[in-house]
């Protein structure tokens, strides 16, 4: 959503937006549960084979190594600007409440 230039938004306005931001990622598919555990599982593999991470992740019915790739690769740039809103709001939101 474009505001126009030198538009100043209410402290209201402004952490009605956060709360919709903040609804947004919760919303959002990498911040899922599933998507979270099995991050974790990758993260953590040491040194197990993909073929075992795979394994763990298929037992606890996660989202398989692609199916992540997949996730990350269509949903990094709307987490990213979803984010970046949040940062800018924040900003905004303590610059008027100093």
């Amino acid at each position: 959503m474009m505001t126009p230039l030198f538009r100043h938004r209410s402290l209201p306005d402004l952490e009605a937006r956060l709360e919709a931001i903040d609804a947004g990622i919760a919303a959002h598919p990498l911040a899922s549960e599933k998507v979270k555990k099995a991050h974790r599982i990758v993260e953590t593999h040491g040194d197990r084979s993909d073929d075992e991470v795979a394994q763990e992740l298929a037992v606890h019915g996660l989202p398989t190594l692609e199916e992540l790739g997949k996730i990350q690769l269509e949903h990094t740039g709307s987490w990213w600007r979803l984010h970046r809103s949040r940062n800018r709001i924040i900003t905004k939101i303590e610059k008027l409440k100093s």
